[in-house]
């Protein structure tokens, strides 16, 4: 494409006349100026968020194309080209006013633009037929004074044209540049410390535009020196390239900001440890002081989402305004951010993306991050309850073994010794001592069971969950029923942490169950391993914070088996003590 444009501008300057320095610096100027224009539109049109400013840009470089051939000494060409020059200003305006959108997206830009429109439509196009030559010295064209005449000149130029028409739409051209040079000026001033770093040169460079513009025909009209206005007419062509250039400058700093926005951000998540911490990050990388983070954790059993903002208050839910733009993200947690910034940024809709999943990434980190230190003070809590736990055990059975069996054997030992000493003075009375023995071993050796059975119950081990449950339910004053078909093994430290809370469980529904009439114990194999202890007693009120050492302990004992413990009761509605474990 570019290459034809070329070939065809350096034809036209072929036809005229090519031998003076004026007229090659000017048709140099007009290529290179149709290239820039071309490739940068082709460039921003390939660009995510700037594409549509790039189909603009790029037709503003046909424009361009059409009004260089005003350098041409063919007739028609020359004309052509004199009248695309006028479409040319309308579309630059346009271009400038609507960078990097590619939309009027302010009420002063709209009206500048329908100005500009009703200003060529008006007094400009309707004059071509009424006009013998057109308006002379010109920057679009080599020719200084013996140009072509206006081949779609109809015979006839009204004297109103001079005195009135020209000097009219000459001096509203030059308040409208003014105007645009205004509005400019006033885009800059309002953009964000982000966006004006990429505004600066492409507005400038129009403002530049549009001044020296205004200044030309100024000059024109106060009819300068041709040295004056030969100089006034090559800045005017250069600000044109100066403008094309401008808009790269732009499309590249945006480039090279978004980049390091990112990188920052992305570099420093690790180093925030709270929502506030990430929003500060926000405004430093984005070089935006203004920018607002909110967010919505994961809502607990359906219900409804609960927005907070970086100070972890409650606050209602953002909606986007004229005045700003919005970018949201949700974790596969559920957890939902919302990025308030800049109207600048509506046009970059990927670099926004890119914005958001960084803050989710960061406050997925810090929530897990939180679980994970609450997490390891419950490990540390149940580590020591457990310890304690063992302590106590270790001092019952020692207790156990101090007042029941170790005294029942010294008492055994005293009384052997006697029998030893009767049987060596009379036979008869000895014998019978001995045989009164035989009842306290016995009661020993049931002693020990006993103590054995509370340690790990033998039946446990042999036949496994539910006979073990059966046994401890026939020991029981309520009537148990234990369901527990197809149940199969275990390993054993699970088969142990099951049965105990198990038997904890049918413990506690033996004492506090008032008017229970009897105890279901349900066992059964899914993904996991379910257990239901359920009672139709009085029942109580739940509460978590509220549970006894007993209840604690036996979520302490599945958690160490990768399991958890959930209590149902409500009263006069029984309890239900549900348990899963994983076998995965």
């Amino acid at each position: 494409m570019l290459t034809l444009v070329l070939s065809t501008i350096s034809a036209t300057v072929g036809l005229s006349n090519a031998a003076a320095p004026r007229q090659g610096a000017s048709a140099a100027i007009a290529a290179l100026t149709v290239a820039a224009l071309l490739g940068v539109g082709l460039y921003a049109w390939r660009r995510e968020g700037e594409g549509r400013f790039g189909q603009v840009l790029f037709a503003t470089g046909l424009c361009w194309f059409v009004a260089s051939l005003s350098n041409s000494d063919v007739e028609l060409l020359y004309s052509v080209g004199r009248v695309a020059v006028w479409i040319f200003e309308m579309a630059l305006i346009y271009a400038l006013l609507s960078y990097p959108s590619g939309r009027l997206e302010t009420r002063p830009a709209r009206l500048v633009f329908a100005a500009a429109a009703v200003l060529v439509a008006t007094l400009y196009l309707p004059t071509v037929p009424f006009v013998e030559q057109y308006p002379l010295p010109s920057p679009f064209a080599n020719c200084a004074a013996e140009c072509p005449p206006n081949a779609f000149f109809a015979g006839s130029e009204p004297a109103v044209l001079a005195d009135v028409v020209k000097p009219l739409r000459e001096g509203l051209t030059i308040v409208l540049y003014v105007l645009v040079v205004v509005v400019l000026s006033a885009r800059i001033r309002a953009a964000g410390h982000n966006l004006k770093r990429t505004l600066v040169p492409v507005l400038g460079a129009g403002a530049l535009r549009f001044s020296a513009a205004g200044l030309y025909i100024a000059l024109r009209r106060a009819e300068g020196s041709a040295d004056v206005m030969e100089i006034a007419s090559l800045v005017a062509q250069l600000t044109i390239g100066a403008a094309a250039l401008g808009f790269l400058v732009g499309l590249l700093q945006w480039q090279v900001y978004s980049g390091r926005a990112l990188a920052g951000l992305s570099t420093g998540l690790a180093a925030t440890r709270n929502p506030a911490q990430l929003r500060a990050l926000l405004a430093q990388s984005l070089a935006e002081p203004a920018v607002e983070l909110y967010y919505a954790p994961p809502p607990a059993d359906g219900g409804a989402r609960c927005w907070l903002d970086s100070s972890s208050e409650e606050c209602s839910a953002k909606a986007e305004t004229p005045h700003n733009c919005l970018a949201e993200a949700e974790a596969e947690s559920g957890l939902r951010v919302c990025i308030v910034c800049d109207r600048g940024f509506r046009e970059y809709p990927s670099f926004l993306r890119a914005v958001a999943s960084c803050a989710i990434s960061g406050l997925e980190r810090q929530r897990l991050d939180a679980a994970l230190s609450e997490s390891l003070e419950d490990v540390a809590a149940s580590r020591k309850r457990l310890a304690g736990t063992a302590d106590g055990a270790r001092r019952k059975i020692e207790r156990d073994l101090h007042d029941g069996a170790q005294q029942h054997l010294v008492a055994l030992r005293v009384k052997l010794e006697l029998a030893r000493e009767a049987l060596e003075r009379h036979s008869d009375s000895g014998t019978e001592m001995v045989a009164d023995l035989a009842p306290e071993v016995d009661e020993i050796i049931e002693e020990v069971r006993s103590l054995a059975r509370g340690i790990y119950p033998p039946l446990l081990a042999s036949s496994g969950l539910g006979e073990a449950l059966r046994a401890a339910g026939q020991r029981s004053h309520l009537a148990v029923l234990v369901s527990a078909e197809g149940l199969g093994r275990f390993p054993s430290e699970t088969e142990s942490a099951v049965y105990f809370c198990c038997l904890e469980a049918l413990q506690n529904a033996s004492k506090h169950a008032a008017g229970a009439s009897g105890i279901r114990i349900e066992l059964r194999r899914e993904d996991d391993l379910l257990f239901e202890v359920s009672d139709d007693g009085c029942g109580f009120a739940t509460d978590h914070n509220g549970e006894g050492s007993g209840i604690t302990g036996m979520r302490d004992r599945l958690a160490a088996v990768g399991g958890d413990l959930r209590i149902e009761s409500s009263p006069g509605a029984g309890t239900s003590v549900l348990g899963r474990v994983s076998i995965a």
